[in-house]
């Protein structure tokens, strides 16, 4: 009939969300998949809500025993019970395209998951890159995870490092952990990053500054995550002074976009919307076509240097912006060209 992946959220059975708790009492069978993140609740709390009693599902038993819970599926409601969002993991999205494979119906309860609440440390969602996971010492080294956080600060983007765990051994990597791997392998004492735990919790977490001192900060309880910050926003070091409890040594010589990078990164697009929409009028002014076009010509030269001064953090780049503005103003008086900024 239906498989069911129900999402639980961040921090225990409390975050399932109305439309899940349906979902879930809804089924004829549940299981609870934890081993992805860890979670404060048990099998026990999510069998009385649910009012259904739930079956824990080790590693194995969803990677090696897919089958036998698709099968289940095909005559009957089976759920999924996943720890965060139920498609965080890999896992699960090859879950769901064996089933439809199969003709089972597939039901998605998505929920709060870690790549959203980071959001919650005031950095921008829309500017994190690539994820990686750093992994205990017997699984691997840590030069993947440098070469994204190297690849993600070259185009100005955050990096969220998610840090390893092993739910059925109770271990789990920390913040202080971590970062002493990273050192270890040349990763800068003097790097800005941020340091977030249980997020989605009361008790949660969220403390920035140079990993150096970072390192010897006491997060408490597992889970963390690592956040490696990319080029700044003028609010994004505010949250990180206020929300991060950041120091402001931290921030200093950091690749920062003041309120001059934002005003200028407006008016260049203004300027290159109003040049491809506007459109040249008759005019009792005797300017030829030739003529027209070199003016024109000095609005794109003055927006491409506007665009490369703003690359090297000049100022002239406004200047040069202003120019381009000055003369489509001009055009517009002159009843040559017609727009709206």
């Amino acid at each position: 009939m239906t498989l069911s992946l129900i999402s639980i959220g961040l921090s225990d059975e409390k975050d399932l969300s109305l439309r899940a708790l349906e979902e879930a009492r809804d089924c004829d069978k549940l299981y609870a998949e934890l081993y992805t993140m860890k979670l404060a609740t048990t099998i026990a709390a999510l069998t009385e809500l649910t009012l259904r009693p739930v079956q824990y599902l080790r590693r194995d038993d969803l990677e090696d025993r897919a089958d036998v819970i698709i099968e289940e599926a095909r005559g009957s409601h089976i759920g999924v019970l996943v720890g965060g969002d139920c498609l965080s993991a890999t896992t699960h999205i090859s879950l769901i395209i064996e089933a439809v494979k199969r003709g089972i119906k597939v039901s998605i309860i998505h929920g709060s998951s870690i790549f959203s609440s980071v959001a919650e440390s005031g950095l921008s969602i829309y500017k994190f890159g690539r994820t990686v996971t750093l992994p205990f010492e017997e699984k691997g080294s840590v030069d993947t995870i440098l070469k994204v956080i190297k690849e993600n600060l070259e185009q100005g983007l955050h990096t969220l490092v998610l840090l390893d765990l092993d739910n059925e051994a109770d271990k789990y990597m920390t913040i202080n952990h971590a970062l002493r791997r990273l050192f270890e392998s040349g990763f800068s004492q003097d790097n800005l990053v941020v340091g977030i735990a249980r997020l989605g919790s009361q008790g949660s977490v969220i403390k920035a500054g140079r990993a150096k001192d970072i390192v010897e900060h006491d997060f408490g309880e597992s889970p963390h995550s690592l956040i490696i910050p990319g080029s700044l926003h003028f609010l994004e070091v505010e949250a990180l002074e206020i929300i991060g409890d950041c120091p402001l040594e931290a921030l200093q010589g950091r690749s920062v976009k003041s309120e001059i990078d934002t005003l200028i990164e407006k008016y260049i697009q203004g300027c290159r919307r109003v040049r491809a929409d506007m459109k040249i009028k008759a005019t009792s002014i005797t300017l030829t076509e030739k003529q027209i076009q070199s003016i024109l010509d000095h609005v794109d030269k003055y927006l491409s240097d506007a665009e490369y001064y703003s690359t090297e953090r000049k100022p002239t780049s406004l200047t040069s912006v202003s120019y381009a503005e000055g003369i489509l103003d001009a055009l517009k008086i002159l009843g040559i060209s017609e727009f709206e900024w």
